[in-house]
Formats: C-alpha cells, sequence, structure tokens
C-alpha cells in the first residue's frame, strides 16, 4: 500500500476542521490576545481569570466555545492544556451555577400543525407521480 503524501496528509488536515469552526476559534484566540490582553501559552489562573471577567458578559455556551479554543490552541501547540485544570473547572461550574440561562421549553407540536404537514406531504407525493416525477417521500416504518 503506499503512504500519503505530504500534500494528502494537509489535504485531510484542512478537511478535519469546519470553515466556521476555525473562524470561531480563530476570533476566540484573538479576543483573549487583544480584547483581554492575555498571553500565550496561557496559564490556568489567566484562563480562570479571563473567564471570570467574562462571565456576566457573555453566555455559558459562549465561554464553553472560548474554553474549546484555548484548548486547541494549545494542543495544535504542544503546550500543556489549562483549560482542564481544577481551578478551570471549578470556575467553569461556578459561573453555570450562578449565571446559567433557564432552559428554554420547546412549544409542543399541534396535531393539527403535525396534520398538516402529513397532508401537505401526501399531496406533493401525489403530484409527483401524476407528473411521473419520481419522488423521495417515503416512510418505512
Amino acid at each position: 500500500m503506499p503512504e500519503p503524501n505530504s500534500h494528502d496528509v494537509d489535504a485531510y488536515l484542512q478537511a478535519a476542521d469546519r470553515e466556521n469552526t476555525v473562524r470561531s476559534y480563530t476570533g476566540a484566540i484573538r479576543h483573549f490576545e487583544q480584547e483581554w490582553k492575555g498571553l500565550l501559552p496561557a496559564t490556568a489562573d489567566s484562563v480562570a481569570r479571563y473567564l471570570a471577567d467574562y462571565a456576566s458578559k457573555h453566555a455559558v455556551s459562549t465561554l464553553r466555545q472560548r474554553l474549546a479554543a484555548l484548548a486547541r490552541w494549545h494542543a495544535d501547540q504542544g503546550f500543556a492544556d489549562p483549560t482542564r485544570s481544577p481551578l478551570v473547572r471549578k470556575v467553569m461550574r461556578g459561573i453555570r451555577a450562578t449565571h446559567a440561562a433557564p432552559q428554554r421549553q420547546a412549544r409542543p407540536l399541534e396535531i393539527e400543525r403535525l396534520e398538516q404537514a402529513s397532508d401537505w406531504l401526501l399531496a406533493a407525493q401525489r403530484l409527483a407521480r401524476q407528473q411521473q416525477r419520481t419522488t423521495e417521500l417515503r416512510f418505512d416504518p
């Protein structure tokens, strides 16, 4: 079996990350360094202070995303990951307990709406068959 060349490896590495993830992580690192004036590689103490400074300004999900970006940066650069430290984990736990947004309950799907959707799909399927078009509307219970 032939070995992959470095071009293949590079192509697969680029394909591993979605463009939105790369953009999001880049923005998170920029925020840490430029907005907060944090230094990389970071320490557990600096990451904990960063989280505390933004706990009331950002959603918990945003802070988690920022932690993921910092963790990734450290891993990619070959540094120890400060985001996994007990201090950072405990600070995040405290932020979640203090600033947790209440879960939004989705409204249940009303039976009338479900019946309307079902009727529409069945009508679309009948029309496709009448026009001798193939349809991908299948129901396999």
